[in-house]
């Protein structure tokens, strides 16, 4: 697999993301300088605000994780099992850690959690 479309695809999502992020009157009040900031540090500024439930702070681990995966050449490897995620579930969300069987189980685990949270 050629990993230029998705280090492209990825660079998208996270222009996308940093966009919602700079229009966010609660983060943009955390980030005080003009400073560019990385993926890392973003996710430790908003950890430190308690903004961890945050959407955005979510999709920024994710597209981490996806990242670090593509690095090490493990991207679209489920991280339960580390069978291959299938296609159709990448294309739809190129920041999917889990293949739809981990991810059908992962779901009916956390359902009261993920309740509680919407």
């Amino acid at each position: 697999m050629s990993t230029k479309p998705v280090i492209t695809l990825l660079s998208d999502i996270e222009s996308a993301l940093r966009q919602q992020i700079s229009a966010h009157p609660e983060i943009q009040t955390m980030l005080t300088d003009q400073h560019d900031y990385s993926l890392c540090e973003l996710i430790e500024k908003m950890t430190q605000a308690n903004l961890c439930d945050h959407p955005l702070f979510l999709k920024l681990m994710r597209l981490d994780a996806a990242r670090c995966q593509l690095e090490i050449g493990l991207y679209g490897v489920c991280c339960d099992c580390e069978a291959t995620i299938e296609a159709e579930l990448l294309i739809a969300d190129p920041l999917e850690q889990r293949c739809s069987n981990c991810n059908n189980q992962f779901k009916r685990e956390h359902r009261q959690e993920l309740r509680l949270n919407h």
